[in-house]
């Protein structure tokens, strides 16, 4: 492992501060592969790391690297893993194998766990959609349950008090028009979500190119997270 000062903590150091992470450093929701650490090659000394989509990104083994590894869901012995332009060349992996060196190194391997998944899995991104609006329709359940609780008290009042009274009373929503602002606020939820998605995956589809060399700089972090 490169020796870095004790001054910077951390399982690594992410060379172009692109926002390199490991899935438990992420918050709960939708992951960037491109952006996610999902595996690291490591033979005691060096380090490479390799996100969801197999590619190598720039980052630096810093010296709490081992206690981040202890987290690994599963362990591949003899393999060094991940492609593009940061990846070990095919004549220095085939160097390693010859040497009989490769044997040295694990590949360790990590995965989202509970409540974390990948912005392009179609499946689980309506998942959260639907977990997103929920509260949405919980809340139109309640407005509901409420307008019909008001109604029967008006009825009421209604048979007992004098019509001007009744009449001063403020309009109540129907429940077609309920129902309708109901849906014209889950449509507009969607909608902000569709947007969020689209932007996570423009800035991963141009993280990914980056990465395999297809771009000459970096895309910026702006709005990646």
């Amino acid at each position: 492992m490169s020796k870095q000062p004790r001054y910077q903590p951390g399982p690594f150091r992410d060379t172009y501060g692109l926002g390199f992470l490991f899935p438990h450093q992420h918050s709960a929701g939708p992951l960037q592969r491109n952006r996610i650490i999902a595996a690291v090659s490591w033979d005691g000394d060096e380090a490479q790391f390799v996100n969801a989509a197999g590619l190598v990104v720039p980052c630096t083994a810093l010296l709490d690297l081992p206690t981040t590894l202890a987290r690994a869901t599963r362990r591949e012995y003899g393999a060094i893993i991940g492609d593009g332009q940061f990846a070990k060349p095919a004549h220095v992996l085939k160097a390693l194998e010859g040497a009989g060196t490769l044997r040295k190194w694990v590949t360790y391997h990590f995965e989202p766990g509970d409540l974390r998944f990948y912005c392009d899995d179609d499946t689980a991104w309506e998942a959260h959609v639907q977990r997103e609006v929920a509260p949405l329709d919980a809340k139109y359940m309640r407005e509901a349950a409420e307008i019909e609780r008001q109604l029967a008290l008006r009825q009421q009042r209604h048979r007992i008090a004098v019509d001007d009274f009744a009449a001063s009373l403020p309009a109540l929503p129907s429940p077609e028009e309920l129902e309708q602002r109901s849906q014209q606020r889950i449509a507009e939820e969607r909608a902000n979500l569709d947007q969020h998605r689209r932007a996570l995956l423009e800035h991963d589809r141009r993280l990914s190119a980056w990465l395999q060399g297809e771009l000459q700089m970096p895309p910026l972090l702006r709005g990646a997270a």
